[in-house]
């Protein structure tokens, strides 16, 4: 589910992200190498906790058979470190947690979504899923802007989930709350607003994938986060919990989905 691997070189910083993410070279458990995007806790507003989050985001994304990249638990020791080419990653590195999350390189062929392009007809329900995900995981950083979502016209691939799960900000209301999720109808929220309206996506396969993520299962992804990302144990209940109540809730937060994409 998640699987710690050894960091074995730095190739290059991946763009001009604000966590600057960078591809590494790793070694899995049964020695086999695997190319990853990782990026580390001080590079991140939330530092650990943005590692939790993204973490947990992609443990149920996976679950709920959404298609993100398969997520790495990343030991970069001392000595790794001192190989770092990039002066500015090796001091991010430094001041990190020991560990950092890294997403598997995708294949060649996938690039970043035209957004004055129509969603192919294919792709509908797949962009319509993960609209929804966005709204029920609160993730806010999947716009036009910075769509963190690529696609080989086949399928999408998405990315980038550690705002996700702020429970706490003014105003928030749960997303089975009526008028909830009003702003997401807006274009400039979310990637796929504009594709989405009017085509009354069905919501039945998420539903129940949703249904079928158990308390003990939950659980499982609790322990399967490292420690050294768990400095706050609350927040990460909560976040849990809440996933725990989306799942008690998932037919009129799904509805909400579908009402502002109507």
């Amino acid at each position: 589910m998640f699987d710690k691997v050894t960091a074995l070189r730095f190739d290059r910083r991946m763009g001009s992200g604000k966590t600057k993410p960078c591809l590494l070279a790793c070694m899995k458990p049964d020695g086999e190498e695997v190319e990853l995007i990782a990026k580390f806790s001080a590079g991140c507003e939330r530092g650990v906790m943005a590692l939790a989050v993204e973490s947990l985001s992609a443990m149920l994304a996976a679950d709920l058979h959404l298609p993100i990249p398969e997520p790495f638990c990343v030991e970069a020791d001392s000595e790794f470190i001192q190989t770092i080419t990039d002066p500015e990653i090796a001091a991010l590195a430094r001041k990190s947690a020991p560990l950092a999350f890294g997403s598997k390189k995708l294949p060649p062929g996938f690039a970043t979504i035209p957004t004055d392009k129509a969603i192919p007809p294919d792709l509908l329900d797949p962009a319509a899923e993960i609209f929804a995900f966005d709204a029920l995981i609160l993730n806010p950083d999947r716009r036009p802007s910075n769509p963190n979502c690529l696609s080989d016209g086949r399928s999408f691939a998405i990315y980038d989930h550690e705002l996700a799960f702020m429970l706490e900000t003014l105003f928030w209301q749960p997303p089975w709350t009526p008028g909830s999720l009003h702003t997401l109808s807006q274009p400039s929220q979310h990637i796929f607003s504009n594709g989405l309206k009017g085509k009354a996506p069905n919501f039945n396969r998420l539903a129940d994938a949703w249904k079928a993520i158990t308390d003990a299962r939950l659980t499982e992804y609790r322990n399967a986060l490292p420690a050294a990302w768990s400095n706050d144990g609350d927040a990460i209940s909560r976040v849990l919990g809440y996933i725990s109540q989306l799942r008690e809730h998932i037919a009129p937060a799904l509805a909400e989905v579908a009402r502002v994409l109507k």
